[in-house]
């Protein structure tokens, strides 16, 4: 496990946020970091990717290579008191393993974060790896499914993220390349995706999709029946035969007004409630090995709505797992 540290770049010290108040403690003041101070009781191990060459590569708008750092510093400045029955965030031992150090291309990059993925997972560790690009996702993918016969997906995306990886992957392959993966331990019936929205994806890339026997929920069938039933039933079908599960978070599946600061942003999409009911639901749920928040764009973000949408989603889904 120790050996992943030479593939990752520690967090500055500058992002654990703390109001030096005994009575007032921070997620700043409860996260470990820095290689020294690793155990082997950690159960959440952060991860950072601050890369944003795939969305260079699909045309979208640069900048994400600056996400983690952002989510980050909102992230430390919680509290993990949570008003109600459930149980508190607090009892769940958090590492942040720092960044995933770059490598000469993206493809190298990504080869080094399924390597991390991989020895995370396998120590029974659950990471939570923040974009950075969508393109992530296929590493992450490869990492968390090496070595398990059967496991299932599902993408809270506003866009499929079906393209061919002509001539080169990118943020918009990622689902496509699981699939066509050789030998892939992911069934078409295994992948579920929530939130695709209307004049935002190809009609060929739907039906493909469609055809192999994926399952797509569209943001109007989220309106239509609710985030609770549609996540239940996603769930049902991406676990179905499998004992593990991936799930993806792209913030842009929120509407702009909560969430401007993304590659690919719209008007129309999830609420901010929604999002997070989703990141609640994937905590919660014994079959989640991994999760990513991808695409936040802090160069176009206002008063740090996006990355602080993006922490809230960090502090749900560690709710969810203090609650399983």
């Amino acid at each position: 496990m120790s050996t992943i540290f030479k593939y990752l770049t520690p967090p500055d010290d500058s992002v654990f946020f703390s109001r030096n108040d005994a009575t007032d403690p921070r997620m700043g003041d409860r996260v470990l970091y820095g290689e020294k101070n690793f155990s082997n009781d950690i159960t959440i191990g952060i991860v950072g990717v601050p890369v944003d060459d795939g969305v260079k590569r699909n045309g979208g708008r640069i900048g994400a290579k600056g996400g983690p750092e952002a989510i980050r510093k909102e992230f430390y400045k919680r509290t993990a008191f949570v008003i109600g029955k459930e149980k508190s965030p607090s009892s769940v031992p958090v590492f942040d393993f720092g960044d995933v150090k770059a490598g000469k291309t993206l493809e190298e990059t990504h080869e080094i974060l399924e390597d991390v993925v991989h020895t995370l997972v396998s120590a029974g560790v659950v990471p939570i790896v923040l974009g950075g690009g969508h393109d992530i996702a296929y590493p992450n993918f490869l990492g968390f499914s090496k070595d398990k016969k059967n496991v299932g997906v599902i993408n809270i995306d506003t866009h499929l993220d079906y393209r061919k990886p002509i001539p080169k992957r990118n943020s918009g392959t990622s689902f496509r390349q699981m699939l066509d993966h050789h030998m892939s331990p992911l069934n078409a019936m295994n992948l579920v995706e929530i939130g695709i929205q209307s004049f935002a994806n190809s009609a060929d890339h739907y039906s493909e999709l469609i055809e192999r026997g994926a399952t797509v929920f569209s943001l109007r069938d989220v309106r239509a029946d609710g985030i609770a039933k549609v996540l239940e039933l996603a769930y049902e079908l991406a676990t179905s035969s499998t004992d593990a599960l991936y799930m993806s978070f792209d913030l842009d599946a929120v509407h702009s007004a909560d969430a401007p600061g993304v590659s690919a942003p719209l008007p129309t999409g999830l609420t901010p409630e929604e999002f997070l009911t989703a990141a609640l639901f994937a905590g919660k749920r014994r079959k989640t090995k991994l999760i990513d928040i991808v695409e936040m764009n802090p160069k176009y973000d206002v008063d740090g709505r996006t990355a602080k949408l993006a922490a809230l989603a960090m502090m749900y889904f560690l709710t969810g797992i203090a609650n399983r």
